[in-house]
């Protein structure tokens, strides 16, 4: 069944007519929730620190080359000595953990074994006969 359509489009003559009425553009700002108002900070400069070190290289080094030599045969044997104890630690670290860490991998061992037999089984026991 059609409905009736309630439409004004059969109007006279008169009411057709439109007429143009000008509108002066306005300036449009869209806000959101989430937008801030713009703020303009004002930049200013921070007092910057004096250097404790010299920021040029000296003309003449202070040590000669000898002393250079011994210093770094001197920072050797500290490095040396430094990764001789960390080694050490490490050791012992292992030796301290390591039957931990055995005694863990058989139990998880032993626990996986049992359980594929007990599902082995199972599964036999499920089969029927034939």
């Amino acid at each position: 069944m059609a409905t009736r359509r309630r439409s004004t489009a059969t109007k006279s003559a008169k009411a057709a007519t439109t007429q143009t009425v000008t509108k002066n553009p306005s300036v449009v700002t869209k806000v959101t929730k989430y937008s801030k108002p713009i703020e303009i900070k004002k930049v200013t400069e921070t007092p910057t620190k004096e250097r404790r070190f010299a920021t040029t290289r000296p003309e003449k080094p202070n040590i000669s080359l000898e002393e250079y030599i011994s210093d770094f045969k001197l920072r050797m044997q500290i490095n040396n000595y430094e990764v001789m104890e960390f080694l050490d630690d490490c050791k012992r670290w292992y030796n301290s953990a390591s039957p931990y860490v055995v005694k863990a991998f058989n139990y998880s061992k032993e626990k996986i074994q049992e359980l594929q037999a007990t599902t082995t089984q199972e599964e036999k026991t499920d089969k029927p006969a034939e």
